[in-house]
């Protein structure tokens, strides 16, 4: 790791800081609350807490599993490219009074890991690789392979393990691949 990366940074934004945060003067009728006060309608970002209820997200209402929770960590690792402006498509209701952040964005650990990733996964070829769909193809056979031996064989303990297994792969692979945004 390199010397100046401090992967647990924590700072805390208060009154001009925040209000600033929110593009707001201090003194607006704003809702402030701690991070365990948020409701299930309400997620924050960065410490601004932000209304779910309405916004349209692509990917569905799945976004409702993270109500009432700060969610920056889990927006900046899914959505590293979006800027602020996105985060204008959702109501902005106050600011979370005892924010710290989790993680330090955009050091220049995190910029050098990245030059690294691309040398192995290039810009623009970086969304379902060829080796993703190769290791997908792979389980999901491996896993039809063991089901068609299931019904033809019947059950035993060793191909229960074995499609187990296959399943964990599938998963592993997707959720891997997801994680780093290749998928």
């Amino acid at each position: 790791m390199a010397p100046e990366a401090e992967l647990r940074n924590r700072f805390l934004l208060k009154g001009k800081e925040a209000a600033a945060a929110l593009n707001e003067p201090e003194t607006t009728k704003s809702r402030i609350c701690k991070t365990h006060e948020l409701e299930g309608h309400e997620v924050a970002i960065e410490g601004i807490i932000y209304d779910i209820t309405s916004f349209y997200h692509p990917g569905g209402d799945s976004i409702r599993i993270f109500g009432g929770n700060d969610v920056t960590v889990q927006y900046k690792m899914i959505h590293p490219f979006h800027s602020s402006k996105q985060l204008e498509k959702m109501k902005k209701l106050g600011i979370v009074e005892d924010y710290k952040t989790d993680y330090q964005f955009g050091t220049p650990f995190e910029r050098e890991i990245k030059k690294e990733v691309y040398k192995i996964v290039p810009k623009g070829n970086d969304y379902g690789t060829w080796g993703y769909f190769i290791r997908a193809t792979f389980y999901i056979l491996l896993l039809a392979v063991c089901e068609f031996i299931w019904v033809r064989d019947g059950s035993s303990v060793p191909l229960a393990i074995v499609l187990g297994i296959s399943q964990a792969f599938i998963g592993l692979n997707v959720q891997h691949d997801g994680n780093h945004g290749a998928a």
